[in-house]
């Protein structure tokens, strides 16, 4: 009797098996293999390559070594949220160094991908997601009483997850996403009578302290600054003058600002690039004076030069002062009894650049939304969608009773 030794493979392991080439069993010749075939090689989990800085990246994000298995291979192990989000914020980090994103939304990406998605999915094997999970999620993140918008926001994430399964062949396709209905809330802006009221109460309460009614409680605004600030009521008149965003006046230096005088008496305005928009900006002509006179105000402080900042200079830490700006801002319009609008809007510091809009809407003659939206570093669309969209009637009253001239 002879032997004959024959390699073959069965799920993918390699067995050596002695078949005899006499009597040789009717059931087993039926499955057996073509003798004398090659075998296949091995897969092996290899490390995905990745050049020098890119592994940086991913070790400044998570301070971790990411292993990464051949498409094909890759749905043989557990796929944790942990290792496709590291993956993802070394992708996003890569686009801001590319100018793709700013590193606003960097950030923005980093908090909800490490927040509540990286809680919620830290015990599921990513490739099981589907509809059913996602409606899950949903549930969860309005558990957490956060807005549509902002829910809307952490699904957009979850589909940068899940593009990435599909990527590396986790999952074969996207999973269907639950449909949902987004109210947009526009910011409400202020009446002409609430903006008179707002100046005139920023001049009322430099002379009160505020106090604090809850001594248990951590106060972290400044003691120089519970009383207000001469400076809220140039800031509250500037705002609505130039159309700024509360970002742009956190990092606004004198620099960034040029006083033209002409036949058109403006401020050029260039502050640094904010939602991807970085073009000048014009202001109204009332504008210019509010900044002289605040420019001399800093001056006799000992500030004013270029670099430094146009409104409270002496505070270094930017995020403080814009915190303190809101609070201040806050403190006005609670005495006043108008933090909420008619409809129940809440109203912060950034309802006063709704104002400048809505009034260039309401009082700005003929101007067209294209030169509005690039003036104010927005686009059409959203001046429609969140400042058009809560004019009235009655604000355009000259308009409705105007007539043509034959």
């Amino acid at each position: 009797m002879t032997q004959q030794t024959v390699n073959y493979r069965i799920n993918n392991a390699h067995v050596n098996i002695t078949l005899l080439n006499q009597k040789t069993p009717q059931d087993i010749t039926q499955w057996l293999p073509v003798f004398n075939t090659p075998p296949k090689e091995p897969i092996n989990n290899n490390e995905f390559k990745l050049n020098n800085s890119f592994k940086r990246d991913l070790e400044n994000i998570n301070n971790t070594k990411i292993l990464f298995e051949k498409p094909g291979f890759q749905s043989r192990g557990f796929v944790s949220i942990d290792r496709v989000v590291s993956i993802i914020l070394a992708q996003e980090k890569h686009k801001v160094v590319r100018n793709e994103i700013t590193e606003g939304t960097y950030r923005m990406t980093k908090v909800r991908l490490e927040t509540h998605i990286a809680a919620f999915f830290a015990d599921t094997d990513l490739r099981g997601i589907n509809m059913g999970s996602i409606q899950r999620f949903i549930d969860y993140l309005s558990d957490q009483d956060l807005s549509t918008p902002t829910i809307v926001g952490y699904i957009a994430q979850l589909r940068k997850v899940l593009r990435y399964l599909v990527e590396q062949e986790h999952i074969a396709q996207m999973p269907l996403f639950p449909k949902m209905k987004v109210t947009q809330k526009p910011r409400g802006a202020f009446t002409v009578t609430e903006y008179a009221a707002l100046l005139r109460q920023s001049k009322t309460l430099r002379r009160h302290v505020f106090h604090w009614d809850k001594p248990d409680t951590r106060f972290h605004i400044k003691p120089e600054y519970r009383s207000m600030p001469l400076e809220m009521n140039w800031l509250i008149r500037f705002m609505v003058y130039t159309f700024l965003r509360p970002g742009d006046v956190r990092q606004l230096k004198n620099k960034h600002i040029e006083i033209i005088s002409g036949k058109f008496n403006y401020l050029r305005l260039t502050p640094p690039e904010i939602k991807r928009h970085k073009s000048p900006m014009v202001s109204l002509p009332q504008a210019v004076n509010v900044y002289k006179t605040l420019l001399a105000h800093q001056t006799a402080k000992g500030f004013g030069k270029p670099d430094d900042y146009v409104f409270f200079p002496e505070e270094k830490n930017r995020l403080r002062c814009l915190n303190t700006i809101g609070w201040l801002f806050n403190w006005i319009m609670n005495t006043l009894g108008i933090k909420a609008g008619p409809h129940g809007a809440d109203r912060s510091f950034y309802s006063l650049r709704h104002t400048a809009i809505t009034f260039r809407l309401i009082f700005g003659g003929n101007i067209d939304l294209l030169t509005l939206a690039r003036n104010a570093r927005t686009s059409v669309e959203m001046i429609e969608k969140f400042y058009a969209s809560t004019l009235s009637a009655e604000m355009n009253i000259s308009l409705l009773h105007s007539k043509r001239r034959s």
